[in-house]
């Protein structure tokens, strides 16, 4: 996989969500858990790095010793990740799919969590593939394990997460111009995944460009 299919994977999955909303009726409860999924996925790989990485020095990294696992380093971000992951999705399934909608259909939430969304499933699929491809390429196959550091991965909270945080109020208070009656409009709802879309897009491929193409290991982690 070269760093040109890595970036149509990002740019696809990011590009999903704002035709959800704006051609298949996505709700914003869509929106939100399908990012929230996303961090999900995002910790699970993660931990794989954290597992492995060796936070050995350019120098040292030529001439590796073998492998050390951080096994208990990867098991406390992974358990501290899954806390975080639940607690806010129980804010987000509450406030966000019942109360903020409330005299709606509730089903669509049920169909979400339950994974009988077809187009949100083919999201998370997409999501998964561009993330192990960006593990694959970017960590394995050109030795950035030997010089990652498990500082490089926060428990609670890292600049992705911070960003995503930030577009979603840039987003929600722009969508304040076209509320009606306390719901928002259908162009307020595209206008918030599209500011949440591409400000994490620019950031996603800004991390993907500062991805070093490193020649340290002679063969990846087996």
């Amino acid at each position: 996989m070269n760093r040109t299919l890595s970036f149509y994977f990002i740019l696809l999955f990011n590009l999903l969500p704002i035709a959800g909303v704006a051609f298949f009726q996505w709700s914003p409860f869509e929106m939100f858990w399908l990012f929230w999924v996303e961090t999900l996925i995002v910790a699970v790989f993660n931990t794989f790095r954290v597992l492995f990485s060796q936070g050995l020095t350019p120098n040292q990294a030529k001439n590796h010793r073998p492998l050390h696992i951080n096994g208990w380093e990867g098991i406390r971000y992974f358990l501290g990740r899954i806390f975080i992951f639940l607690f806010y999705s129980i804010f987000i399934i509450v406030f966000i799919g019942f109360i903020s909608n409330a005299g709606e259909d509730k089903g669509h939430v049920f169909r979400t969590v339950l994974l009988k969304n077809n187009l949100f499933n083919l999201a998370v699929i997409l999501m998964f593939v561009s993330q192990a491809t960006i593990l694959v390429k970017y960590f394995i196959q050109n030795g950035y394990y030997l010089i990652s550091s498990v500082k490089e991965y926060p428990i609670v909270f890292d600049s992705r997460q911070i960003l995503m945080h930030v577009a979603v109020i840039i987003g929600s208070v722009g969508s304040a111009f076209w509320f009606n009656d306390g719901h928002a409009s259908g162009f307020a709802s595209v206008w918030i995944i599209s500011v949440f879309c591409v400000l994490k897009l620019v950031w996603e491929l800004r991390s993907l460009a500062g991805k070093p193409e490193l020649t340290y290991a002679h063969s990846p982690i087996s």
